[in-house]
């Protein structure tokens, strides 16, 4: 299947690519499927709803980024997802992006939680006040051309 990135770009995917979230990121109900794809390497990737062509996330991959967050994850939240188990799992922030490269930024104790396998998503809250609500991404920044 063709699809239109927010970028206005036509990507093709197939249905085993689609991303379906078991209940709505927080404050886009409307929004349940995305495709995840990348305009180049790294760990930034763009979450881009199927649901709404206009709306895309950026996201990062935390641990693919070098980050070690102590993220917890519940058996009921590995379940939900039909995951394996934690191997079975990406996991995801979403990225706030600037025109100030110092204020982009992401929340780490939101992150979604994709089964490999099962491609059902969902969003967590952690209970972890040592994961910073707003993570400045500026060094991974540094190394990167691009936000995303």
């Amino acid at each position: 299947m063709e699809i239109t990135t927010v970028f206005g770009d036509q990507i093709t995917i197939s249905d085993s690519q689609i991303t379906t979230f078991i209940s709505p990121l927080i404050g886009f109900d409307h929004l349940r499927q995305f495709v995840f794809f990348q305009k180049q390497d790294g760990p930034l990737s763009w979450m881009q709803s199927l649901d709404d062509p206009q709306v895309a996330f950026c996201v990062l991959a935390p641990f693919s980024a070098g980050l070690d967050p102590d993220m917890d994850i519940a058996g009921d939240d590995v379940s939900d997802i039909k995951a394996a188990g934690t191997d079975d799992i990406d996991v995801f922030t979403l990225v706030v992006l600037d025109q100030d490269r110092a204020k982009i930024r992401t929340n780490l104790r939101a992150p979604i939680l994709v089964g490999k396998t099962s491609r059902l998503a969902k969003q967590i809250i952690v209970d972890n006040p040592q994961l910073p609500l707003q993570f400045p991404l500026k060094a991974l920044l540094d190394e990167n051309p691009g936000p995303c």
